[in-house]
């Protein structure tokens, strides 16, 4: 995820580095005329470290500040989908709940009688078939073909 800029060199190398940086506070460079001439590191200053190190904590910062609003975007789309997905399921039970019972008072005043209940048209309860056949929305003629049929 995060890549450093020296990936290249060993953690041997660059311990040796680091020790070498701790131990030379000298350091010869070679002059276009060939003569040796010495640069003298100076060491940082509290004030440049900490300037340094501010800088490499703010830089952090907002690496992660860049990520936790990508993670609160997700987080923002995750808890819409589950209020969609609980809509989805309570709203059909409510209508339900709402417009099923006159249906099914439609249905029983309907159909009771086929179900040994009492209808509302009659109070007489299906005897045998013929009274069924009475029941059932047919004409004459094709409840007598219905009867030759199940005969």
């Amino acid at each position: 995820m995060f890549r450093h800029k020296n990936t290249n060199s060993s953690p041997v190398e660059n311990k040796k580095e680091v020790e070498n940086e701790k131990t030379t506070p000298v350091e010869a460079v070679i002059a276009s005329e060939n003569k040796p001439v010495v640069k003298i590191a100076t060491p940082k200053t509290d004030v440049e470290l900490t300037k340094e190190l501010l800088e490499k904590n703010l830089k952090w910062s907002q690496i992660i500040y860049e990520q936790n609003r990508k993670i609160n975007g997700k987080l923002m789309w995750i808890a819409v989908g589950s209020w969609f997905k609980v809509l989805l399921i309570a709203v059909p039970l409510i209508l339900a709940i709402w417009f099923l019972p006159p249906v099914v008072k439609d249905l029983q005043s309907k159909y009771g009688g086929l179900l040994g209940g009492k209808t509302s048209t009659s109070t007489t309860n299906v005897g045998s078939f013929d009274q069924l056949l009475k029941m059932l929305p047919l004409d004459p003629a094709k409840q007598e073909q219905l009867k030759a049929l199940l005969k």
